[in-house]
């Protein structure tokens, strides 16, 4: 069987990670895996993907923006290499997707939507993937909380699929940090791209309102890129809140003291076993790769009310929940970890670990994807 996955690029976002793991684990079963990119500006993961013996078919784009030449090619693509199956994830490599299959009863189309339907999205793009998701035959989320929210809009009751993000997690080490929590909160982890969602500047002023309460601060690690690109420029509430964030670091000495910038890293559990929590103070998400993989690294996590994140953490069982418009609630959420004692600690992490071995695995999500390929 032939699968083709589109999407824009091979940068190191989460999309990115989630599709280059599917196809690695497609690839190991046994099926002929192939990428669709138009964007070659981010290589991050095509050393990884062509290693794993899979052939990634590029179209640069010329201009930004729609460009029917992407369209075209990769219609002229599925036309001539039979496809079987396409994945397709993000909202314009679904749009792509969808109208290049337009007509076509082969191949099975499962679009993939692994944000939120929150997020600030134009609405000619939130209407042209509206089409594209009644042109596809799966439309597949990674939160529960998605699927009840597209579910609100007609025709795709019956094609939504829950398939939560999966890990190899018996190759995940898991080090429960005992010796750094023991002295407290000493290092904080934010992981994602510097974007609007991730809510960097309530995030800073909370680390202001914990400076102002208990006179120190630990140290603190942001890893993710800042596009710069035209097509990332146009997103003003991104640049906004960037230039705030800039400007608050700026005015501030003692977080800008203690703050890191890391576009990427190479292994991101090194971090996470050398944290003491990941902060995901996000205004929206889908299901977080980084939630997951912190939660199967013993990494402790403070997250955000939103999305699956109040069910997969529970009642402060698996981790702390805040409210991401409160500053003071992301501030007393660090100050309830740094006051809690050892064997709480530790047997929240011990839970949050269980948990994700229980329900992120990877073989569990693999035969997920693959109950929806025709003939299976």
């Amino acid at each position: 069987m032939k699968i083709l996955i589109v999407i824009d690029t091979l940068g190191s976002g989460g999309a990115q990670k989630l599709k280059v793991k599917l196809a690695k684990g497609l690839k190991k079963k046994g099926y002929e895996v192939e990428f669709f990119i138009y964007d070659s500006n981010y290589p991050f993961y095509e050393s990884e993907i062509k290693q794993a013996g899979i052939k990634i078919n590029i179209f640069e784009r010329k201009a930004k923006g729609f460009s029917f030449g992407v369209l075209f090619e990769l219609r002229r693509l599925i036309k001539e290499s039979n496809f079987d199956v396409i994945i397709s994830s993000l909202h314009a490599p679904s749009i792509y997707a969808a109208f290049a299959k337009f007509g076509l009863l082969r191949p099975c189309l499962i679009v993939c939507e692994e944000s939120s339907s929150n997020a600030p999205v134009p609405f000619h793009k939130r209407f042209l993937f509206y089409i594209a998701t009644l042109i596809s035959n799966f439309l597949v989320v990674n939160s529960f909380h998605e699927a009840k929210l597209i579910k609100r809009t007609p025709g795709r009751k019956n094609k939504i699929k829950v398939i939560w993000n999966g890990f190899n997690v018996n190759e995940i080490s898991y080090g429960k940090n005992e010796l750094n929590l023991s002295k407290g909160i000493q290092h904080i982890l934010i992981v994602g791209r510097q974007v609007y969602a991730k809510n960097g500047l309530n995030f800073m002023k909370a680390l202001s309102i914990f400076e102002s309460r208990n006179g120190w601060l630990p140290k603190i690690t942001w890893i993710g890129r800042r596009d710069i690109d035209k097509r990332s420029t146009k997103d003003f509430r991104s640049t906004e809140m960037q230039n705030s964030m800039d400007l608050f670091l700026e005015n501030n000495q003692v977080v800008r003291n203690k703050w890191s910038w890391i576009p990427s890293v190479e292994n991101i559990y090194d971090y996470y076993n050398k944290s003491d929590v990941l902060v995901i103070p996000s205004f929206y998400e889908g299901l977080p790769l980084v939630l997951c993989e912190a939660m199967l690294s013993g990494c402790f996590v403070i997250a955000s009310s939103v999305c699956d994140h109040p069910l997969i953490i529970g009642d402060n069982e698996r981790g702390l929940l805040c409210d991401p418009n409160s500053p003071e609630s992301i501030c007393f959420s660090l100050e309830e970890l740094n006051k809690m004692d050892l064997n709480m600690r530790t047997s929240i992490i011990n839970n949050a670990r269980n948990y994700a071995y229980n329900n992120f695995n990877f073989d569990e999500m693999l035969r997920k994807y693959e109950e929806l390929f025709p003939g299976t």
